[in-house]
């Protein structure tokens, strides 16, 4: 018996998307290596001498400001000096060492130095002068002087030199390298050269009893210069040291968890059939073969 029958392809629910795989919790955590090590170290070691030229080069500008006169010059002023003998000498102006070197160096600095000087006796004119050391000693030898061998505070020291020759005046002497002269105030600068060099004040004639109130001035050309270099210089290594030991210190951020894209077993992404997932529905080509078998009894050619 022939049976004419056909079957609907089977139906189920309808298709629904596979659910999305949850991935696996991961935890964020930092670490520091040999290099974030090595980071910390050099930026200790960079730290403390940047912050010294930092505040050198800062502190030394504003001591230019607000400690110098309009000239430039750091003041200071000696208690007023005195002496029964003919002059009053100060011997510790010395730039010793190799004579090029320090040339070239007091070169480079521009050091002046200025000597105000303003004799205590109204009734006669007072001499300052510089010369070398050798050249004072032998027109002072003889004679009766002071010389001023420390100061403490404004306080002079003296050691004192007894003679009895008269002295000629100062101003008939060709060795001096700076000299100013005359009643009032007297004012003498003179640039720094390598040597050992002498400062004498006296009374212009040559004569005894010497007394006068002193100021002394220093001024460096390159005062200016060499702050800027280690403000700046000092500023930017010790941002640079900051930011070493900030690196060092923060480590660098790393993940603990499965690799990126590690959802399921079944690979990367993709996501396997569960219990009660609903089947695809069949071809056409299988519902004709379906219906060709019933068709045809089993066993019938």
């Amino acid at each position: 018996m022939e049976t004419n029958a056909t079957f609907p392809p089977p139906t189920g629910p309808a298709p629904t998307s596979a659910p999305s795989a949850t991935p696996a919790p991961t935890r964020m955590r930092r670490e520091r290596s040999a290099g974030h090590i090595v980071a910390i170290v050099i930026g200790c070691l960079l730290f403390f001498p940047a912050l010294g030229m930092t505040a050198g080069g800062g502190g030394a500008l504003i001591a230019q400001a607000v400690a110098t006169d309009d000239d430039g010059y750091f003041e200071f002023t000696l208690d007023r000096i005195s002496t029964d003998g003919v002059a009053i000498a100060a011997t510790d102006l010395r730039f010793d060492g190799d004579a090029e070197a320090a040339d070239w160096l007091l070169d480079w600095l521009d050091v002046d130095v200025r000597l105000r000087v303003d004799g205590a006796r109204t009734t006669e004119d007072v001499f300052v002068g510089i010369a070398r050391s050798d050249d004072v000693e032998r027109f002072l030898s003889g004679t009766a002087y002071s010389e001023i061998v420390e100061v403490d505070g404004r306080s002079p020291f003296y050691e004192t030199f007894d003679g009895v020759r008269q002295v000629e005046s100062p101003l008939t002497q060709d060795f001096w390298t700076e000299t100013a002269s005359g009643a009032g105030e007297q004012e003498l600068v003179w640039e720094a050269r390598p040597g050992r060099w002498s400062v004498v004040v006296m009374n212009a004639d040559g004569s005894p009893a010497v007394a006068a109130d002193v100021e002394v001035g220093l001024r460096s050309g390159a005062l200016t210069p060499i702050a800027v270099t280690l403000l700046v210089v000092g500023g930017v290594a010790l941002i640079g040291s900051i930011v070493l030991i900030v690196v060092g210190a923060r480590g660098r951020l790393v993940t603990d968890g499965p690799e990126a894209g590690a959802l399921s077993d079944d690979g990367p992404g993709v996501a396997g059939p569960g219990p009660g997932d609903p089947l695809d529905p069949p071809s056409p080509e299988s519902a004709v073969q379906l219906d060709e078998e019933v068709r045809t009894p089993a066993g019938v050619a």
